[in-house]
């Protein structure tokens, strides 16, 4: 290079034309600051994202809570004072009989009894002569005095009652009571009743009790202990 050629000094201004500035290729940075403002923005609406939807779970847990309490109890109107009384045992469900006593008939007359399993059926009762012998060498003799023969007649109206000719006893005046025996040998349908009877017909058996006299009542004892029934006689 010649020595009398001054060198080129770049201008003073630091301005450079466009084309010949260096191009800047890839991602711009962003600063600490901006990343972690928006990562703590996110966190914020998060987490208030989260209270609101349990805040409304529990609201709604509460308002059903409500609502199935006021249909299942029904609120005491107000001032009515709380009862601390206790109450009072309920009264016994025996039979009416236990209150009223046995119904109370008169020789021959007929007495419908309600029975168990919706058997109802008519009974009709009827005390014969008493005698003191029997009508031949077959009859066995009485113990307690005398033969007492009785009709028994069992009408079944509907069902099919469990009746038996041993639920009849004869009983006197102080409570004692006889069962029926074999017979006197002068009764023509002496018999025993079928324990189950069958609707629509009538059964029919003499019975006869071995008692010291006629004075007394024929008593019906159904189904195992109670005496719903008693025919007096004399």
């Amino acid at each position: 290079m010649p020595a009398d050629v001054p060198p080129i000094e770049p201008p003073a201004d630091d301005t450079v034309p466009a084309r010949m500035r260096p191009v800047v290729s890839g991602r711009p940075t962003l600063s600490r600051r901006l990343v972690t403002a928006y990562f703590a923005g996110g966190l914020a609406l998060l987490l208030a994202g989260t209270i609101a939807v349990i805040y409304l779970t529990v609201d709604a847990y509460d308002r059903a809570e409500q609502v199935t309490v006021s249909v299942s109890r029904s609120p005491k109107p107000a001032g009515d004072p709380v009862s601390t009384a206790v109450p009072s045992p309920a009264e016994p469900s025996g039979p009416l009989l236990e209150r009223i006593g046995p119904q109370r008939l008169a020789n021959g007359e007929k007495f419908v009894v309600e029975g168990e399993r919706g058997a109802k059926f008519e009974i009709t009762v009827r005390a014969r002569k008493f005698r003191k012998t029997g009508c031949d060498s077959y009859a066995k003799k009485p113990e307690h005095g005398g033969y007492l023969p009785t009709q028994l007649q069992v009408k079944v109206l509907s069902g099919e009652p469990d009746v038996s000719d041993y639920a009849f006893r004869f009983q006197q005046a102080d409570g004692t009571r006889f069962n029926s025996v074999y017979g006197s040998s002068c009764e023509k349908d002496y018999g025993a009743f079928v324990r189950r009877l069958v609707a629509g017909r009538t059964y029919r058996t003499t019975v006869v009790f071995d008692v010291p006299n006629a004075s007394g009542d024929i008593i019906f004892v159904y189904p195992t202990i109670d005496v719903l029934a008693t025919w007096h006689l004399g």
